[in-house]
């Protein structure tokens, strides 16, 4: 017998009317590094590979929306080994103009201080939100990126050009650093720096704007989820019995009214079936009302494993009465062999009732009605006569089925 059954009664749209989450995939990625053609060197691996790097610090930062340590962890992971085979690759090709110069040696050293200062900056912020971490970690990497491309990164490719017309190293270095150190170029250096860090800090504002709607959004839609569970609850508790989990008297109204129609517009066979517990007060008199509730329960669910079909329904109708209610096309075998199957079950349970006329333990007495509906039968009418098959079981000696 079905025991539960709800029904939406909330707008299946309205989570729709949020839109995808922010983070989702084809949400439109905001750039706080976007790379110029200004920043090249000149060789062409070398550009490729900082145009890798500066996509993957965009990718760092774009975990700044959704704001989850395992998406943080592998757009660091990420960049963290790019960077290290953009440093091999970059060191070898400048090591065949260096060779062992000074120069270099430097250069190799500031790759090789890159990743642990972003491993102190990830531990020293370990007590920060997340949010704050990754935040305080691209604004470095904009700051690194940015100066290691258009100061050290021009400056070498500056004297590979100078050697490669012939020009000897330590010449070649001189007309770097005097290119480099031009008061115009200075200040263009300086100029694209400020105008880059003024953009990271606005881009990283528009981030914290997405996060923040990211989780208004997020807490809306737990709120509704919160909403709709405590709607089902709510529902459920409308038509079902406290006590046993079975539908209520009031549930057993409607659903009896809709399945007489249903049996009549199929020309199918309507059960119904009153159960009564036998000197069920006795027991409650004799045992207490908590050993009375456990009793329910247990013969409750002795009903409920002999109903799993859909369109089955038991009910709890009230006190000690209970009700089976079932549309079936030739249910008039099984009917009988059901409540035959429920009268020994309940039986078997050998619920103590010493005070019972009927017998030591509790009994269930049955009065069940089978029919195709005719024009003349109401709920009214099928519920008395159903009534009337009990009354006669009990007549009888109880602990027993009456058919109709």
């Amino acid at each position: 017998m079905t025991t539960h059954s709800t029904t939406a009664t909330h707008p299946a749209h309205f989570m729709d009317l949020l839109g995808p989450p922010e983070h989702a995939v084809g949400a439109p990625v905001f750039e706080v590094f976007p790379w110029n053609d200004n920043f090249n060197t000149g060789n062409a691996l070398i550009d490729q590979q900082h145009k890798r790097l500066v996509d993957l610090l965009n990718q760092l930062a774009g975990t700044l929306v959704s704001n989850q340590e395992c998406e943080v962890e592998a757009a660091f992971a990420e960049l963290a080994a790019y960077a290290d085979v953009h440093f091999s690759a970059e060191e070898e090709i400048w090591v065949d103009c260096f060779g062992d110069d000074l120069w270099l040696h430097n250069h190799q050293a500031a790759h090789g201080a890159f990743l642990p200062k972003v491993q102190d900056l990830k531990r020293s912020g370990g007590g920060e939100p997340l949010y704050q971490l990754v935040e305080g970690i691209v604004k470095f990497l904009i700051r690194w990126l940015a100066f290691h491309i258009i100061v050290e990164d021009k400056r070498f490719a500056l004297v590979v050009a100078e050697v490669q017309a012939g020009v000897p190293l330590d010449e070649a270095k001189l007309k770097a650093e005097r290119k480099m150190g031009a008061s115009s170029v200075r200040l263009l250096i300086d100029t694209v720096l400020g105008m880059y860090e003024s953009l990271s800090s606005r881009t990283l504002n528009l981030l914290r704007e997405r996060r923040a709607r990211v989780e208004a959004e997020e807490k809306l839609r737990q709120a509704y989820i919160d909403l709709e569970a405590a709607n089902r609850r709510l529902e459920e508790s409308a038509i079902t019995d406290d006590l046993t989990g079975l539908f209520n008297r009031r549930h057993f109204d409607a659903v009896f009214t809709s399945e007489l129609a249903r049996a009549r517009r199929e020309g199918a066979a309507l059960t119904l079936a009153l159960l009564d517990l036998d000197h069920f007060k006795r027991l409650n008199d004799t045992y207490g009302h908590v050993a009375g509730d456990e009793a329910l329960v247990s013969v409750a669910a002795a009903l409920r494993e002999h109903g799993r079909r859909a369109g089955d329904f038991a009910f709890r109708l009230g006190g000690e009465e209970f009700a089976l209610l079932a549309c079936s096309s030739s249910p008039s075998g099984r009917a009988r062999e059901l409540f035959e199957a429920i009268r020994r079950d309940v039986e078997a349970l050998a619920i103590p009732n010493t005070r019972s006329a009927t017998a030591p333990t509790l009994t269930v007495s049955i009065g069940a009605l089978v029919r195709v509906p005719q024009p003349a039968d109401t709920v009214q009418t099928l519920f008395l006569e159903a009534d009337r098959l009990l009354y006669e079981a009990k007549q009888q000696g109880r602990n027993r089925i009456v058919c109709g």
